[in-house]
């Protein structure tokens, strides 16, 4: 039988297969790292997850004050990656950082594919 964390990871394997992701994680509302993979190495992911969830909320925060809705993503641009982070249910997210390579609109589509996967599981 198939653990949490290993059902996680598959979905993050299916994940890194989209062009350009360079790095993935699921993580809690809370911050808290479940599971990641890193292609280009050299990242903290506990930081990492406690990073972007902060963002999420921050980012929550404002658009619910504004508008009354809570975002899918949020999708912070620089000069040669995108950090897309991507609602997986009440109590996770789905975060992936994106070199300038890759292609935004095929990422956000697996992210809502995998989203899905995840609200099964937790």
């Amino acid at each position: 039988m198939e653990t949490i964390a290993q059902s996680l990871e598959k979905i993050l394997n299916d994940l890194q297969t989209v062009g350009g992701v360079e790095l993935s994680a699921i993580v809690s509302r809370q911050g808290l790292l479940m599971v990641s993979k890193d292609t280009g190495g050299g990242i903290n992911s506990e930081a990492f997850a406690a990073l972007t969830a902060t963002l999420y909320i921050s980012a929550e925060s404002t658009t619910v004050r504004l508008s009354g809705q809570r975002p899918k993503s949020i999708i912070v641009e620089t000069e040669d990656k995108h950090l897309i982070t991507y609602t997986a249910g009440p109590d996770a997210l789905i975060v992936v950082q994106v070199g300038h390579e890759g292609y935004i609109g095929l990422v956000l589509n697996e992210l809502k594919k995998a989203a899905e996967k995840v609200k099964q599981i937790i």
